[in-house]
């Protein structure tokens, strides 16, 4: 079956194969049921298969849709992996866990955002303490969010964009715009005021399926960044960091990011990866956290979608014409709905889980 067949057209069917995928591969399944609803009107989930013996002193933990509308990669990858016989693959010594459509309502949406408007990819920080400041992207608010979308606005945003990264440096012109905020509730990238329900869900995912292990290999899937269907790993630990030389042997050649130790010019706080950290935190549990990017567009164009769908869903009606064509392009510009693409990302997902198994396997 080539491997763009396991790509599903929606939430909705992506979730049936999973399951049915899963079932066939005799996993374990727990559902976990959101709050929210589809545009359909139904239930929204988030699915977990777990694969080998429950006692495996290793975890391979592979999420998905942590921006809900970047979760068809997860879900064609992870179907695949279970159709094309992925459970015969996994060592004796390691149990894989594989999270359907984390932000279920983001992927049902097609949102990057979960349905407080929060980017859960920048939400797991401590709430309880100050949050750090970004001046830069409160500078670009006004201009990112117009009472009108139209393809005016669209250039206006482009040249904003355009004008800082001329007044200011490639790392600050990241952060203002991907680093995170905690400013403005109708804005892109909020990482919230507090904990979401979709964090609640992977800590309950954490305590459920993780906790206990002697070591977990975290790899979260995300699409929009990097070359057309290229598979990167983008947060490799520093030379020197706990666990740098594992990840660096295991992801060895062209799996890893071609730009350096820190690909990605200002650290992003408040990451998946971090809650899992901190959710293990005085446990005897250790870990690897990594972040896997198949590009997709160019990142303008990824971003002006983006903009686009934070104004519909704040000022805009998603029933519209115009709420429509911006539904097109936001899965467009995070899903590449093509076969050379999803081939291209089949491949390289299959060699980071096989990568990720080896790794684990030869541990002590």
């Amino acid at each position: 079956m080539p491997g763009s067949e396991f790509f599903p057209r929606d939430y909705r069917s992506g979730r049936g194969a999973f399951l049915a995928a899963a079932k066939a591969a005799d996993s374990r399944l727990a559902s976990y049921g959101a709050s929210s609803s589809g545009p359909d009107g139904g239930p929204l989930y988030t699915d977990v298969a777990v694969l080998g013996r429950e006692d495996a002193p290793h975890v391979l933990f592979c999420n998905s849709a942590t921006h809900g509308v970047e979760g068809f990669c997860g879900s064609g990858l992870f179907t695949g992996w279970l159709s094309s016989g992925g459970a015969v693959s996994v060592p004796p010594n390691v149990k894989v866990i594989l999270v359907h459509a984390l932000n279920c309502h983001g992927f049902a949406w097609l949102r990057r955002a979960t349905e407080e408007n929060v980017d859960l990819n920048r939400s797991f920080v401590d709430h309880a303490a100050p949050y750090p400041k970004n001046d830069g992207y409160a500078l670009l608010h006004p201009l990112l969010l117009p009472d009108e979308w139209s393809g005016r606005a669209a250039r206006r945003v482009a040249a904003a964009v355009a004008d800082f990264a001329r007044k200011n440096t490639w790392p600050e012109l990241f952060a203002a715009l991907g680093a995170g905020q905690h400013s403005h509730p109708d804005g892109i990238c909020f990482g919230g005021q507090g904990p979401t329900a979709t964090s609640r869900r992977f800590l309950q995912i954490v305590e459920d399926h993780v906790r206990g292990a002697g070591f977990a290999l975290f790899l979260d899937w995300h699409t929009g960044l990097g070359a057309y269907g290229a598979g990167q790993i983008v947060d490799l630990p520093p030379r020197g960091a706990a666990g740098a030389r594992r990840a660096r042997s295991w992801f060895a050649h062209e799996l890893a990011s071609p730009v350096g130790d820190e690909p990605l010019p200002t650290r992003i706080a408040g990451t998946v990866g971090d809650g899992l950290r901190r959710s293990l935190a005085g446990s005897e549990t250790k870990s690897i956290r990594l972040t896997v990017e198949f590009g997709t567009y160019a990142p303008l164009q990824v971003l002006l979608a983006l903009v686009a769908d934070n104004w519909l869903h704040q000022r805009g009606d998603p029933e519209s014409l115009r709420g429509r064509m911006i539904k097109v392009q936001v899965r467009k510009a995070l899903y590449p709905d093509e076969d050379d693409w999803k081939e291209l990302v089949w491949t390289r997902g299959r060699q980071l889980m096989r990568r990720a198994l080896a790794g684990l396997a030869g541990l002590r």
